[in-house]
This record gives structure tokens, sequence and C-alpha cells, in this order.
């Protein structure tokens, strides 16, 4: 007798695209802001342009990495500005670019903990670092 058969193949199709949605919905809590090719910004689970980013900001008066998912909506909304979601591709990018992120970001901590660099140096480049 054969095992598995379309009933198998469909269970572990939907196993697959439950763990691509858990996968994802990790990624939209990371509120990291993450410059995409073509100047576009990954904020959330959306790209936006640097100028919406900014509006966004200044509408809300909080930054885009500490605005919620609800939050960050809320503002597209009353802003007008559409939303674009972050292609499978892109996401791949972001998750890389935020692991160079972090990893420039200890190497930095690291210099100013060394005294090589002063806080106002590291403050500096972190902020370069963010896009800010």
């Amino acid at each position: 007798m054969r095992r598995g058969g379309p009933a198998m193949a469909g269970r572990m199709a939907g196993r697959r695209m439950a763990a691509r949605m858990a996968s994802r919905m990790r990624r939209r809590r990371r509120r990291r802001r993450v410059v995409l090719v073509g100047g576009l910004i990954a904020v959330g689970v959306h790209k936006l342009s640097k100028k919406d980013v900014e509006r966004v900001e200044e509408h809300t008066g909080k930054t885009a990495e500490e605005l919620s998912d609800e939050e960050l909506d809320q503002a597209m909304s009353d802003l007008n500005i559409e939303a674009e979601e972050l292609t499978d591709e892109e996401w791949e990018q972001a998750e890389n670019a935020e692991d160079d992120y972090i990893a420039e970001l200890e190497r930095l901590s690291g210099l100013r903990d060394q005294g090589v660099i002063t806080d106002e140096e590291f403050e500096a480049k972190k902020k370069e670092l963010l896009g800010l």
C-alpha cells in the first residue's frame, strides 16, 4: 500500500505555508529601518520612500522603529501613503542588512569601549547606519 498520496502532500504544503507565515510574523515584529535597492526603505512589512518615512515620523512624533504595525498602518492611512509590501527577495535583503547592521554596531561599540572612538562618534555612526 502506498503511503502519503494527495492528502499527505496537502498537509505538507500547509505546514510549509504555515512555517513561511510564522517566519513573516517574526520579521514583522522587527522594527529596523533598512535601505533597499532603489532608495526605498523597509519599515516593518512595508517599503516606503525616505520622504514618506519622514512624513510618518513627523505625523506620529515617533521614529518609524518605535511604531507598532497598527500605528504605522494608521499613519500611512492618515497620510494617504499607499501600502506596498516587501517581496521575498526584499525580505532576504532586509534580513541580511539587519545582520550587517548589528555586527557593525557591535564593532563600533567595542571601539567605543576601548576608547578608540568617542560616544559622540559612536552616536553619529549609529545614526548614519540607521539612515537618519
